[in-house]
């Protein structure tokens, strides 16, 4: 478990030279997936996927934490009901909680579990296709779950354009008729429990977009694969082949040729973007993938079923366990906070290298992501997934104490009054800043 210890306390922060390379100026602060329940802001444009962060040297003697009850007890008299576990990763003990195994709605700390199922069922290297093929007369266009397209140059991400200048070379100039294939994923657009208001922070689900459903960097594409399809005759166009009308709906045709094929940034750059950004739609899509990988259907609950599944093969107790969706929205999600810290452990165990991308992967506190502008008394010593509902606020992550000791934490608050998130974040703010001092 020292082992763990000192692998968790080099990757889970920025300490020294990146957080060093001035705060406020290098990175800036960008609009995030969160709600903004006081203030509501825009969704965000779709930006490239960011760097890895530079590695850490391993810190050869881990810490032991202290006694952090006393915190724990403190945010319990402020906000109730609540969930919270801390975990000393140097022993691997208990440190502070208080239900800890009652199952709450956990928002977005939910991705949590649907990015380890992705990674470890399809692994950290595993690429998205997006192909096209040719049946003498039709081009189609084939979506393989990356929502993440884009048109120009890729900045990481896989181009329509790279993809109409394949077909062009393959069927010359002239005219086509042009059909667009996103069966992949099936079922309903959305997840059973989503209210008008969840469906303003998601795509209607398919298995092919451009910029996660917002193809013109703003509002939601109705119909996603179709306007991924339009974008794609336009490109067409400009390779020098026309497409016959408007793009039509249709399987690819049993005998067609593929001649083209662009794929996605690897999963671990996918799940990277999904933690940063908090982007629900990318959530949900790698959930439909991961219960593709099984076996299972495309489809929303299937997704749910199969992330659950994953976690439990990792060993990880899913008691109580119940997931409306992949991404949080949905407020029949219930979670524990032992096993999202349970995660966060399991990640940095070496008997599962595919997880080891994980806690990277996370926002880092007052410098990106949706802790961007949050927690700025523990600047960089935190990583930690947000998630917010209209009555939750949640956070899941990583720090480093004042002494160098590494702690995984969940914090779950819930059942909070119309207009009381904005204080219960600062509450939760507030208190992983005084676990990051040690408590005191």
């Amino acid at each position: 478990m020292k082992a763990v210890g000192a692998v968790v306390a080099t990757l889970l922060l920025l300490a020294g030279g990146y957080v060093a390379a001035d705060v406020q100026d290098a990175v800036p602060g960008p609009l995030t997936m969160r709600r903004v329940i006081t203030d509501p802001v825009p969704h965000p444009r779709v930006v490239a996927l960011p760097e890895p962060v530079p590695a850490i040297a391993v810190d050869p003697d881990p810490v032991p934490a202290g006694d952090l009850q006393p915190a724990v007890d403190d945010l319990a008299a402020q906000t109730a009901p609540l969930s919270v576990t801390l975990v000393d990763l140097a022993t691997g003990t208990t440190v502070g909680a208080i239900e800890p195994a009652t199952p709450r709605v956990p928002a977005s700390s939910l991705k949590l579990l649907t990015a380890a199922a992705a990674l470890h069922q399809l692994g950290p290297t595993h690429v998205l296709p997006t192909t096209a093929t040719w049946d003498g007369t039709t081009v189609t266009l084939v979506g393989g779950g990356d929502i993440l397209l884009t048109v120009g140059a890729g900045a990481g991400r896989a181009s329509l354009t790279d993809l109409a200048v394949q077909v062009a070379d393959e069927v010359g100039e002239g005219t086509v008729t042009l059909a667009v294939d996103d069966t992949l994923f099936t079922g309903p657009r959305h997840a059973a429990d989503w209210g008008a208001i969840d469906r303003d922070y998601v795509m209607p689900m398919a298995s092919l977009a451009v910029g996660a459903g917002r193809s013109d960097g703003t509002a939601w594409d109705a119909d996603p694969a179709l306007a991924a399809a339009r974008l794609f005759a336009t490109e067409l166009a400009a390779a020098g082949v026309r497409v016959d009308g408007e793009p039509l709906r249709a399987p690819s045709p049993p005998g067609a040729t593929e001649i083209g094929r662009v794929v996605s940034a690897p999963l671990s750059e996918v799940v990277r973007h999904t933690l940063k950004e908090s982007d629900n739609s990318v959530a949900e899509a790698l959930g439909r993938l991961v219960a593709l990988a099984r076996g299972r259907a495309g489809t929303a609950e299937e997704a749910a079923s199969a992330v659950v599944e994953v976690i439990a093969e990792l060993g990880l107790d899913t008691a109580g366990v119940v997931l409306g969706d992949a991404s949080g929205l949905s407020t029949s999600t219930r979670v524990t906070t032992d096993l999202l810290t349970g995660v966060l452990t399991t990640s940095l165990d070496p008997a599962h290298p595919r997880l080891a991308g994980l806690i990277p992967a996370l926002p880092v506190a007052h410098l990106d992501g949706t802790l961007a502008e949050r927690i700025e008394g523990a600047a960089g010593q935190v990583r930690a997934k947000t998630g917010t509902l209209l009555s939750v606020v949640s956070l899941t992550g990583v720090l480093r104490t004042d002494g160098g000791a590494a702690v995984a934490f969940s914090a779950v608050l819930a059942d909070l009054p119309l207009g009381g998130v904005a204080g219960a974040r600062e509450r939760l703010d507030a208190f992983v800043t005084v676990v990051a001092s040690d408590g005191g």
